[in-house]
């Protein structure tokens, strides 16, 4: 997934011309390709321009949205893209994150927010984590609360998986925990807020590269 979006960044980069130096610097310092037509502005910086696929930052600026989207409730938007693909390219290790502004043409003010994905490897422990936050904003926003204001996340071993999601604007706080020993059982604990589910079941299933495949159950 993460090869993927930088393969598409890379994709509209590379039709990006060269603009002036002083255009250049002003969405983010000097880039390695941009692109400024009719109010929109594109900029990507290389962190290796000989190693495109180990990240970088791209950034999107729309002066006036409404002049494209009649319909838009915004009229200058902002998006910005920090990519880490970390020190080896093809691990599956990386970090993104996704700032975003929108100015509301109504007068209510400017809606920011951020966006990360982050997959990480200590030890035995694979780890992934989605987390959306949002700035204080005064009006009504474009982007629910419900989808700014949540965190999920996912761990593997071979004999343990922990997951949790949290959303307070949904009164969500489900943690799922689960131990097996090889062949013989899994203990499984599925907690949401103060009600808690202890399911010890004898499982027998085997692991594969990056997930379980569970194919007999013993009651």
């Amino acid at each position: 997934m993460a090869a993927m979006f930088v393969v598409v960044l890379l994709a509209i980069a590379s039709t990006c011309q060269g603009a002036p130096r002083a255009r250049r610097e002003a969405i983010g310092g000097k880039l390695d390709k941009s692109f400024d037509l009719l109010g929109l502005h594109m900029g990507l910086k290389y962190k290796d321009a000989a190693q495109p696929l180990k990240g970088g930052k791209f950034r999107l600026v729309i002066d006036d949205l409404k002049k494209y989207v009649k319909q838009a409730h915004s009229n200058k938007v902002d998006l910005d893209f920090d990519f880490d693909g970390g020190a080896a390219v093809g691990d599956g290790l990386f970090k993104m994150v996704v700032h975003y502004s929108m100015v509301h043409s109504d007068g209510d003010g400017e809606e920011k927010g951020e966006l990360m994905v982050e997959r990480k490897h200590t030890g035995d422990l694979w780890t992934t984590t989605l987390k959306t936050t949002a700035g204080a904003f005064g009006g009504k926003t474009l982007i629910p609360a419900q989808s700014t204001t949540w965190k999920s996340s996912w761990s593997l071993t071979e004999n343990q998986f922990h997951a949790k999601y949290v959303n307070p604007t949904k009164n969500r706080d489900i943690h799922i925990d689960v131990d097996r020993v090889p062949g013989k059982s899994a203990h499984v604990v599925i907690t949401n807020g103060p009600r808690k589910h202890d399911l010890t079941s004898r499982l027998r299933f085997e692991l594969q590269e990056y997930g379980w495949n569970v194919f007999n159950i013993d009651n």
